[in-house]
């Protein structure tokens, strides 16, 4: 028997470390195509934003030239004209209702403003000197137009910062003058040379963005698409697990099949010479006894007791071969509890085991017969690994769908394989154990429609955790 346990935790082991290596190459697998198609999708979508500020300039640069034709050279405006009547510039754009903000200047001197809004703020800084128009936002656009003759200074495009229009529509800022006259600065009185060139800018509603749309889909396009790329890998890992999961049960169910139909068997053909074994020891034992031959006598009592050992064996054999018929019931579980666990003490030869402390009525859907034998297993394999009645202890809890009764016992740490393959047939951690009762409560248990489990509680401590549905 030692030797058919090490052989099936083997297996088991074997077993185990390919199942994980197998679900550790699926997720590396998952893992990498997940991240190597976020990187695309990453990728494509920063593209699609390089393009829509691309498209998004090139039409900002068009509507504004569409702008300045359309003020200056459709309006009849020239800049010696503007030089000389700048108002007519803000009569012009009042007809306008695109443009929020204008303005006519010559090198860094502002001669004439307009803005439909009080106080609005111009910031000329913002246009690169190498482009006629910039995006402000979302909404606005700043579009430049340098002419007339001489020539700018180097700074004169970016020079003006945080220029204030004030006044509201049609205010015209600044006096014309002829080109051939003299013109000074307002604050500082110096004379600005008639070199440099003269310069219209205007801050309209725009770019229009529907070019960019299709863009724009795409810039959010790629990350859904990515997003449900990765879910369906995440489904796929999911079912494959699951397929692996119940490809492994079949396999095990089919296992667990054919060792009960080879041991219901060989109990069977055990269970005949088996009576007439004992019946010969029992006999033996008396002429032995009536001959005062004391040896002998023992001899035949250790013949007649292995026998028990084996009619036992062989009893366990059949149940898990041939499972009982479940009645499901209500049934109240804490009474069923304390009815096993009273007989269960009288067998003791020493010590008990305490009921639980406090337990009020626990109602639940199961099999009396079959609770009973699944708790007189769980309390044998605790007091065998506890070896002291005071160290196993019992509790039953109601939760909110199920009833739980809890058996806890001092046996030191099991490791989680360990827990899981004692539920194996002929698997047990005893050295006089079979490795049936646990694997047989475990279908009584399944059968009612509950489960059982062992795991590692308090430290030093196991419990043995059968859960039943709660009556409705």
């Amino acid at each position: 028997m030692p030797e058919n346990n090490q052989s099936n935790n083997n297996s088991s082991a074997e077993h185990a470390v390919v199942a994980r290596l197998d679900r550790f190459a699926v997720v590396a697998l998952i893992t990498v195509l997940v991240i190597a198609s976020g990187v695309l999708a990453l990728l494509m979508s920063r593209w699609n934003n390089e393009q829509i500020d691309v498209l998004l300039q090139w039409a900002a640069e068009k509507e504004g030239r569409a702008l300045y034709t359309r003020v200056i050279h459709e309006g009849n405006l020239s800049p010696m004209l503007l030089l000389q009547q700048p108002e007519l510039f803000s009569e012009q754009l009042l007809e306008d209702e695109e443009i929020l903000a204008a303005g006519i200047m010559q090198g860094s001197r502002m001669i004439a403003s307009f803005s439909r809004e009080p106080d609005y703020l111009v910031d000329l800084s913002l246009l690169p000197a190498d482009r006629e128009a910039v995006i402000l936002n979302a909404n606005t656009a700043l579009y430049r137009r340098v002419t007339g003759p001489g020539h700018n200074a180097a700074s004169s495009v970016g020079a003006q910062t945080g220029m204030r229009h004030g006044g509201g529509p049609g205010s015209g800022g600044g006096r014309g003058m002829g080109p051939g006259r003299q013109r000074f600065d307002e604050q500082s009185g110096e004379r600005v040379p008639d070199s440099e060139r003269l310069s219209i800018y205007l801050v309209f509603s725009g770019p229009d963005r529907s070019i960019v749309q299709p863009l724009i889909l795409q810039k959010y396009l790629w990350p859904g698409v990515w997003l449900v790329f990765s879910l369906l890998w995440v489904i796929i890992s999911l079912l494959q697990s699951r397929t692996t999961r119940l490809k492994v049960m079949l396999q095990k169910e089919s296992h667990l099949s054919d060792i009960g139909k080879m041991s219901a068997r060989l109990a069977h053909e055990i269970k005949n010479p088996l009576g007439a074994i004992r019946g010969m020891a029992q006999l033996l034992q008396k002429k032995l006894r009536d001959g005062q031959d004391a040896d002998r006598a023992e001899m035949a009592n250790t013949i007649e007791q292995e026998t028990f050992r084996l009619e036992e064996l062989t009893r366990s054999i059949l149940d898990f071969a041939r499972p009982q018929e479940c009645r499901i019931l209500p049934l109240n579980l804490t009474a069923v509890v304390e009815d096993t666990l009273r007989m269960f003490n009288q067998q003791l030869p020493a010590g008990r085991i305490a009921a639980p402390a406090g337990a009020a009525p626990a109602e639940c859907l199961a099999d009396e017969n079959a609770i009973r034998q699944i708790l007189l297993n769980l309390l044998k394999n605790a007091l065998d690994a506890a070896e002291d009645p005071a160290a196993v202890r019992l509790e039953i809890a109601v939760e909110a769908d199920v009833v739980a009764l809890r058996v806890y016992n001092r046996a030191g740490y099991m490791s989680e394989q360990m827990l899981e393959d004692v539920f194996t047939p002929f698997v047990s951690t005893k050295v006089k154990g079979y490795g049936l009762g646990l694997p047989v409560s475990r279908r009584l248990a399944v059968q009612q429609g509950g489960s059982l489990r062992l795991a590692n509680a308090a430290p030093g401590e196991i419990v043995a955790e059968l859960k039943l549905r709660k009556t409705e």
